[in-house]
């Protein structure tokens, strides 16, 4: 515990302003997430805090840091490819993504094996790959590393049904790419349909921009419901998450595997751990712009804001299944930085409205003393959560309820409109 007071003293003596965190585990009651706690120390000395949601593939429920005052975001897939094409011995090509900058030892074509989800032995795939493609759903670095010691041309890595089309680029050792969900049920198809089944890589050695519709909602970003308090809706916003040029310490290897002896300053990283620093990074231009905004109103302004279409001007769509996303996995959609700057109405909660939220899940005084050492009183509100400040809720309805009748009350003479979605 006296670790813990010191976590939420810390920042506040660094004089910080915003706080972006690699922190979380799973869904806990907030009196006893020390996450929560901690952050809400943050938050109450105008500390903004930015959080990822976790990285649990598109199951329901599977959110992390979900306490109100956090601010969270999901990942998104930027207008950027790898580009490789893989030509089939029927003549068909099809295009994968992969991050392999070398010259590959064999050109030309060669036969592929397919191995379903990679189970097998290392006798196994010295037995099978010698000279040959080896054909695998989710296959990662350290395969490619045997499968090129046993003599083998590639490794194709085949996205599952849960990955969709969102394609993770992997820096594999050896000439290896990655294919999506669609194109990997063709690739099987081809290979189950001859008795030789050939094909040949070519690297471009190319990054493509604005030729991919984005932003679309990364398949292992969490999602909501919020479990702990249901009426909340988390994740707040999009951010770019995946296939992500960032900084890496050169002491790692860019596979994260100590067999690879490969290192550099940069590297693509996909996760929601990409997410929020970008978050964090819109917060700080406006924290700039608006020295008194409140943690809040940094929120505030990204959110209503935030652009509910992607560089098509269609609807943002889930990479697992390629239909629309709803604000259970997008939130307030994807974050706009230049919107964000002029959002014309902000909303603000302060601590005592965190307060009342705590006594509204009826939480005892010993409990909030946990967020709130000095003494605090509650204004308890008649409508629970749905008469918070805040930005965005979840209506739940029974089998009795027929019509919800929503207002705000203005102070000026302006016209705003809401969407139920």
């Amino acid at each position: 515990m006296e670790l813990l007071e010191e976590w939420q003293l810390e920042p506040v003596k660094d004089g910080v302003h915003i706080l972006s965190l690699s922190l979380g585990g799973g869904p806990k009651e907030f009196d006893v997430d020390v996450v929560a706690i901690a952050t809400f120390a943050a938050v109450r000395n105008g500390i903004f805090v930015a959080f990822s949601v976790g990285n649990s593939w598109p199951d329901e429920g599977s959110l992390v840091n979900i306490a109100l005052w956090i601010t969270t975001a999901d990942a998104g897939l930027i207008d950027r490819k790898f580009p490789t094409r893989f030509t089939l011995g029927s003549g068909e090509v099809y295009i994968g993504q992969s991050l392999y900058q070398q010259s590959p030892n064999f050109t030309g074509f060669a036969p592929l094996v397919y191995v379903p989800q990679c189970l097998m032995s290392d006798t196994e795939i010295t037995q099978l790959v010698k000279e040959k493609i080896l054909v695998c759903e989710n296959a990662f670095v350290e395969l490619g590393m045997k499968v090129a010691k046993s003599r083998g041309v590639s490794l194709i890595r085949l996205n599952g049904n849960y990955s969709g089309e969102g394609v993770i680029v992997k820096a594999f050792t050896l000439p290896g790419l990655t294919l999506g969900y669609f194109e990997a049920q063709k690739l099987i198809k081809y290979i189950n349909s001859t008795s030789n089944p050939r094909a040949s890589l070519q690297f471009d050695y190319q990054t493509v921009i604005r030729e991919t519709r984005a932003p679309t909602v990364a398949c292992f970003s969490s999602r909501c419901p919020n479990f702990i308090q249901p009426e909340i809706l988390k994740p707040d916003i999009l951010a770019p998450g995946m296939n992500i040029l960032a900084s890496w310490p050169t002491e790692t290897p860019l596979t994260r595997s100590l067999k690879d002896l490969g290192h550099a300053g940069f590297n693509i990283i996909s996760s929601t751990l990409m997410s929020y620093p970008h978050i964090a990074g819109v917060a700080t231009l406006l924290k700039a712009e608006h020295p008194n905004w409140s943690p809040t109103m940094i929120r505030s302004a990204m959110m209503t804001t935030a652009f509910p279409l992607d560089n098509s001007y269609r609807p943002i769509f889930l990479d697992e299944n390629l239909k629309p996303a709803n604000a259970l996995a997008i939130g307030a959609c994807h974050v706009d930085r230049e919107r964000a700057k002029n959002p014309r109405l902000v909303y603000d909660l302060g601590v005592q409205d965190y307060i009342n939220f705590l006594y509204i899940m009826n939480y005892t005084e010993t409990q909030i003393k946990r967020f709130m050492p000095e003494p605090s009183s509650c204004s308890k509100f008649g409508g629970g959560v749905r008469d918070l400040n805040y930005l965005s809720f979840v209506a739940i309805f029974d089998a009795e309820t027929k019509e919800r009748m929503l207002t705000r009350t203005l102070t000026k003479n302006l016209k705003y409109s809401q969407n139920l979605l």
